[in-house]
């Protein structure tokens, strides 16, 4: 007969040993998965919007896509967009993860920038021989502005609100400048794009047209504070002849680089490194070297973005840290030190204070003496008793009155404040007595009237 081990009975407190044990593990497996699925990481595919395929936006967006595969391994997609505003929607509403769009022309409303790019002039290009001499003779003209919801359009829009030419007095706004070689009925066209867009050289080359000059350049930038004077040099899209055959002065926005606000520091450190640690950097022309891009003006920066620009910033912070501790002692003396002239300064000004309002109470003081001593003088020949009362009502105001106002300390106990209380009471006293005499005789006069004198009789002579 085999003898059955007899079970080990379950006991409270192997209980609670096992249930905090599965606590445990629960607790690190879902802490595992939380941070398995919410770990900063790349996405499986990076998506760039930029504006129209030939434009400068997209030739931009495909260098940076080019660099950003190589260095991560990721699939970049470029996408064609109609302009900043459709670029700055798809960042928001998560559909691109990326996007260039021209500062201002819209409110960078659910995005961040990341770097300002490049500077954008405005070019005005009408066709030769249209009898196009400004800006104000575009009304009623054929003017290609761009798309709708393109920062093109918006630049255009306020520099034709500038000089006054009705929007509703051009036709044809909405076409893309390109069709200015397609249809000779369109007069002109307001651009607003980098200097290396490629639709821009194939228009101005082909000898077709000239640029007009953007006048009131400085007016514009103290208007639109995004827009800043440039110029567009002689000869920068062809030469024999030049085009422009002469510097052009106009305006330029800039553009700039987005991404969400949440974006992860891995995929802004990657846009930063393959903007500007790749060849990208030198095959992007006018591109903002990186060491001005972080102090680049009017541009807030992703915090992650400004951490690349600035990596030691931290370590800078920390130093003048450690920097203020050893300083600590001196600035603590110096504080002392500051705390006690200003002590001393403020004890002075009150000291002068004090002393200025006993003098003037000093002199109020004065006052109320000398109108006692007049009431004094005349008190002396009164005799009549409502005389006498309104000289006692006389004083005894005066009296309240340097009480209620004579506050000063050091004059309540000054002898000439004693001799001006001591001299209202014995006036006081002095008033009411002859008060009291005058009445009791007034009183006395009515119970024993006094009697006439009678006149002595004659005496009768036999």
């Amino acid at each position: 007969m085999s003898i059955q081990p007899v079970p080990e009975p379950r006991t409270t407190t192997g209980l609670v040993r096992r249930w905090c044990a599965w606590a445990a593990a629960v607790l690190f497996v879902l802490s595992l998965s939380a941070w398995y699925f919410t770990r900063d990481r790349l996405p499986a595919e990076i998506r760039i919007s930029t504006g129209a395929r030939g434009g400068q936006y997209y030739q931009v967006g495909e260098v940076l896509a080019e660099f950003m595969g190589k260095r991560t391994g990721r699939t970049v997609a470029v996408l064609e967009s109609a302009g900043s505003g459709e670029n700055l929607s798809r960042v928001a509403e998560a559909q691109a993860d990326l996007a260039i769009v021209q500062a201002d022309s819209f409110p960078l409303e659910g995005v961040a920038v990341l770097a300002p790019l490049y500077r954008e002039p405005m070019f005005v290009i009408v066709r030769k021989n249209s009898g196009l001499r400004g800006i104000r003779d575009l009304a009623g003209r054929k003017v290609a502005l761009g798309r709708e919801g393109s920062g093109m359009k918006n630049s255009a829009k306020a520099i034709l609100e500038h000089y006054g030419v009705p929007l509703d007095s051009l036709k044809e706004t909405g076409r893309y400048f390109t069709d200015l070689l397609k249809d000779s009925s369109l007069d002109a066209a307001l651009v607003t794009t980098g200097f290396e867009n490629p639709d821009l050289r194939e228009v101005l080359r082909s000898g077709t047209f000239e640029l007009l000059p953007v006048e009131d350049a400085e007016a514009l930038s103290v208007r639109y504070p995004y827009l800043s004077p440039v110029e567009i040099p002689r000869g920068l899209f062809a030469e024999g002849p030049p085009v422009p055959a002469q510097s052009v002065a106009t305006v330029a926005a800039m553009a700039v680089l987005v991404a969400h606000p949440r974006a992860g520091k891995a995929l802004i450190n990657a846009t930063l490194e393959a903007l500007y640690e790749t060849p990208a950097a030198d095959r992007i022309k006018q591109l903002i070297p990186a060491k001005q891009a972080a102090d680049w003006p009017r541009l807030t920066l992703h915090p992650a973005a400004h951490s690349y620009f600035d990596p030691y910033e931290g370590v800078g912070l920390l130093s003048d840290f450690m920097q203020s501790i050893a300083a600590f002692k001196e600035l603590l003396f110096a504080f002392g030190a500051g705390l006690y002239l200003a002590w001393d300064r403020w004890q002075k000004l009150k000291e002068k204070e004090r002393q200025r309002q006993l003098s003037a109470q000093k002199e109020r003081l004065d006052v109320y003496l000398t109108e006692t001593l007049q009431i004094e003088k005349a008190q002396m020949s009164a005799e009549d008793p409502a005389q006498m009362q309104a000289y006692l009502h006389q004083v005894t105001e005066i009296k309240l009155k340097a009480l209620e106002e004579l506050t000063n300390e050091d004059l309540r106990g000054d002898q000439v404040f004693a001799i001006f209380l001591s001299q209202c009471a014995n006036l006081i006293l002095k008033l009411q007595s002859k008060i009291l005499l005058a009445k009791q005789d007034a009183i006395l006069r009515q119970i024993h009237p006094l009697e006439p004198v009678a006149e002595p009789k004659p005496e009768n002579k036999p």
